[in-house]
């Protein structure tokens, strides 16, 4: 029978025993502040500024100099040496240490005021595919300001209005917008993600050795007397304490993380806390279930980190679960952490309304379900360690 007084002993025993355990307070306490702040730090600048490029002006016209003026002036771009005819351009990604190489070709302006076509070569270093996306969209963007340049300049002594000439060259335009994130800051993008992801394998981590801890250091015993043999006394109390840790991670990553390195919500916060809360109860449960049902320490742990050890990456969060192999995206499917980003993603970025995170939030619930049914298991399977002989208690 469930006891209010035994739910508080068991919680106040628990809460006092992780802050005692140093591998449950490093986990806690000294790994999340570390590695959120070693996160911060890698990603800190956000965008990606000044990338280092070669430049090889064949023309050294007067037009190939304006171009060249437009790579510098980029905050996208730093040109970091100007390459000559001797150079080969393959081995100068390595040579130079350059993410990127412009060659501008001989002719380039005579071409250009014969309207002759004319191309502008772009080599990208994509070892690195960051580099070689950003390095042709901000190519594209300076190549099409020099080109409306040049297009001005050939209009403006027919008297004809340089507002109107866009309409005149590129009769159909793209007028896009940028949802979520338009700034293309990789803080934004990768601290939170992360940071999350982290969070949610700590929690599950130290809750599957809950009980099994408990066999493996003689101190069941004292669980038993605090709860009176009551089971759900256990669970509520041990589950009360974990999750006042977990917040805690989830206050420290939304109130200190996000601010210290300026990552903005667009969504409601309430909603945001709710599904963090929702994510850190569904990992609490699943770990009393395996804690539950190996009791071997180890063999727990270790299933523990096999299963949450590639959340981030079947997560969708770096490529899309759609386009993953069939085995993959079914994997994907089974860890909490992939609903869950999608509903984060939803509130975080998009600002979207609570009831469009209704789907995560009910599959978040029948994970909800699926601990449970492994506690049940758990407890049948080990009934003799959680009740001793002469005191079953009625479950």
């Amino acid at each position: 029978m469930l006891s209010n007084w035994g739910v508080y002993r068991v919680f106040k025993r628990e809460m006092w025993r992780l802050a005692q355990q140093k591998s449950s307070r490093n986990l806690f306490i000294i790994v999340p502040f570390v590695a959120f702040f070693i996160l911060g730090a890698i990603y800190y600048k956000g965008a990606l500024r000044e990338v280092p490029i070669a430049v090889y002006d064949n023309d050294n016209s007067t037009l190939s100099r304006t171009y060249l003026r437009f790579l510098d002036a980029s905050p996208t771009f730093k040109i970091t040496h100007y390459m000559s005819a001797e150079d080969d351009i393959e081995n100068s990604f390595v040579k130079n240490e350059v993410q990127g190489v412009f060659y501008i070709p001989k002719d380039f302006y005579k071409n250009v005021l014969r309207k002759t076509p004319v191309q502008v070569k772009v080599y990208t270093n994509s070892t690195n595919i960051v580099f070689g996306n950003l390095i042709y969209r901000s190519a594209v963007q300076i190549t099409q300001l020099v080109s409306g340049s040049v297009v001005i300049k050939r209009m403006a002594p027919l008297g004809i209005d340089p507002s109107k000439i866009s309409g005149t060259v590129l009769p159909v335009q793209v007028n896009s917008r940028v949802i979520g994130n338009p700034q293309y800051n990789y803080s934004y993008y990768l601290i939170p993600g992360l940071a999350i992801v982290l969070l949610q394998m700590i929690v599950f981590v130290v809750a599957s050795r809950a009980f099994n801890n408990e066999w493996k250091n003689n101190t069941f015993q004292g669980l038993y007397t605090a709860s009176k043999g009551d089971f759900l006394s256990m669970l509520i109390g041990k589950y009360l304490a974990f999750s006042i840790y977990g917040l805690g991670l989830c206050g420290f990553v939304l109130a200190i993380l996000f601010p210290v390195f300026e990552i903005p919500i667009y969504g409601n916060i309430g909603s945001l806390l709710g599904l963090l809360f929702l994510l850190i109860t569904v990992n609490i449960f699943l770990g009393f279930g395996v804690s539950l049902l190996f009791k071997n320490e180890l063999i727990a742990l270790d299933l523990a980190v096999f299963y949450n050890s590639p959340a981030f990456i079947f997560s969708g969060f770096t490529f899309p679960i759609w386009a993953m192999p069939w085995l993959n995206s079914s994997y994907a499917q089974i860890i909490p952490f992939t609903h869950f980003l999608t509903g984060f993603l939803k509130v975080y970025q998009l600002d979207s309304p609570i009831h469009f995170i209704w789907p995560e939030v009910w599959k978040l619930l029948l994970f909800l379900l699926v601990a449970f049914v492994l506690i049940v298991a758990g407890l049948t399977v080990n009934r003799k360690l959680i009740f001793p002989v002469n005191k079953i208690a009625a479950i």
